[in-house]
């Protein structure tokens, strides 16, 4: 940080709860039907659709900042990750997994961050896949970048356990671009800018996957477009490291003057200033701004608007709604304080002057890669600065979980993203009292969305099994499993029966409370 711091010709019935089905011609004459729905009796009656999740495969991204002072809360996280993975492997249908590891650091182009480590390009989204730190041997197959792990076939590209593996992955470092860009390197690195993405991340994505994001970092996103000089010196002939220059001293300060739109306290909108206000609190000496509401400035900010990259992301889905998750371990956005202190280093042409900073949003006090002032003194190294754009592309998604960086364990956060991304795969829980026809039998239909090989997509409707003699494929609801107190919808699928992607939508007529009607009592 600049800142501080993928059939026989015999059917045979098989019990699928969250199946996997694959392609082949034979598969569609073995279970083709006309695609009718069951009458359902709208009487007094709620009819209520349900997506039943039959996929269970998950391609999970982290981004991990390697920014300055970012080692410590490296290790908190890859603690964290045999909890994480034991959550996932834990369901009833474990998931099939890949996961990779993206740094923060795309480079930062201009003419003054060289010397501050920052290349033209830095990683460029590609994943991270060598041993990192005191870790020599990944265990991983030479040449691949992600791990893979199918507990149906029971295949895996590495040989140490997966939270081992990646723990060696992903220890980053510190030694990153100051300048962060964190949604940047993941739009890059899962190809949502439209460029595709980079050729050592070929087959992480897979089209029918859930995809889940989990965004490591202490500082706000910093992504600009390629040609932009918010991290030059000269700019407009303004060839000065002070207050003087055009967009201010080259530090991370600018990333929130040309990103943020925040309220002052009089209420009005307003970039965060450069030079002290007249409303500025405290003391001359140490002038402080307190400022509110503050979101990504999108209309005519320095960076690339976190509208960007929320549509790029949600490209990469058909149902981003429901088949994406976005979680990160962060800043809070809030409280917004802009503090002005003494230059120290010896960059300032004007000595003395003041020069403007982001307080933290949580923790101690830290270090500004630029321009340092200060030490951290957390007892453990954490501390983070208002995150408003990593905040507010994570809350865009429906899908998402958002945790403080200054956890002093980040067990819970792990445990929590861990539940959600399991549930993207668990079928939905059916609470509600269901309709009965006359002979006991639930009044639902369920129609099952299968996609070839080809792409090519077939919707079929597929009976009860109480309704059709138990021939595959059928369906039963029955009693939820983990925290479901209701139902659940269960499929007897073909054996061998595969397809690049299915699901199933469940229509179900629910009782309304009270209601005499037949079947509802």
């Amino acid at each position: 940080m600049i800142g501080r711091a993928g059939l026989s010709s015999k059917c045979w019935r098989v019990l699928r709860w969250v199946g996997l089905a694959a392609a082949a011609p034979a598969l569609w004459a073995c279970t083709s039907r006309t695609l009718e729905t069951p009458t359902i009796t709208p009487t007094a009656t709620l009819t209520t659709n349900f997506t039943q999740k039959v996929n269970n495969e998950i391609d999970i991204l982290f981004m991990i900042d390697n920014s300055s002072s970012m080692s410590e809360m490296q290790t908190k996280i890859l603690a964290q990750l045999p909890l994480f993975m034991n959550v996932l492997t834990g369901l009833m249908n474990p998931p099939s997994l890949h996961v990779a590891v993206v740094s923060s650091d795309m480079g930062a182009p201009g003419d003054a961050t060289g010397s501050i480590g920052c290349t033209p390009n830095g990683d460029s989204g590609q994943f991270q896949s060598m041993p990192q730190g005191t870790c020599t041997a990944s265990t991983l197959t030479a040449g691949d970048t992600f791990l893979e792990t199918d507990p149906t076939s029971g295949t895996m590209n590495f040989t140490d356990p997966i939270a081992t593996v990646f723990q060696c992955i992903g220890a980053l470092g510190d030694k990153g671009c100051g300048f962060e860009h964190q949604l940047a390197s993941i739009d890059r690195a899962l190809g949502g800018d439209g460029s595709g993405a980079p050729g050592t991340n070929a087959n992480f994505l897979r089209p029918e996957a859930y995809l889940g994001i989990v965004i490591l970092t202490n500082e706000d996103d910093c992504s600009a477009p390629p040609n932009t000089q918010l991290y030059s010196l000269n700019v407009g002939g303004s060839n000065q490291q002070n207050i003087a220059n055009a967009l201010g001293p080259v530090a991370n300060y600018r990333c929130n003057q040309f990103g943020h739109l925040c309220k002052d306290p009089s209420g009005n909108v307003i970039e965060p200033p450069l030079n002290v206000p007249g409303n500025a609190m405290g003391s001359a000496a140490a002038p402080t701004l307190d400022m509110t509401d503050c979101t990504s400035n999108d209309t005519n900010g320095l960076l690339t608007p976190v509208s960007q990259f929320i549509s790029d992301i949600r490209s990469l889905k058909a149902d981003p709604d429901n088949q994406i998750l976005v979680a990160a371990i962060s800043a809070p956005a809030a409280p917004y304080t802009v503090a002005w202190v003494p230059e120290m280093g010896g960059q300032n042409t004007q000595a003395g002057e003041l020069w403007p900073q982001v307080e933290h949003s949580c923790g101690a006090s830290g270090t500004d890669d630029v321009n340092p002032e200060s030490t951290m003194s957390p007892t453990d190294g954490s501390f983070g600065d208002p995150g408003v754009r990593i905040a507010q592309f994570v809350s865009a998604f429906p899908n998402f979980v958002l945790a403080s960086i200054c956890d002093t364990s980040y067990a819970s956060s792990m445990q929590a993203i861990a539940t959600k991304l399991g549930q993207l795969i668990t079928p939905p829980c059916i609470t509600g009292k269901v309709q009965t026809d006359p002979a006991g039998n639930p009044e639902c239909s369920v129609i099952e969305h299968l996609t070839d090989g080809a792409g090519v997509k077939h919707d079929s409707a597929i009976q009860n099994c109480a309704e059709n003699g138990n021939m595959p494929p059928c369906w039963n609801l029955t009693a939820g499993t983990a925290n479901c107190n209701g139902q659940q919808l269960t499929v007897m699928d073909v054996a061998g029966a595969n397809a690049n992607s299915e699901s199933s939508t469940i229509n179900c007529s629910l009782c309304l409370p009270g209601s005499t009607e037949a079947g509802c009592v």
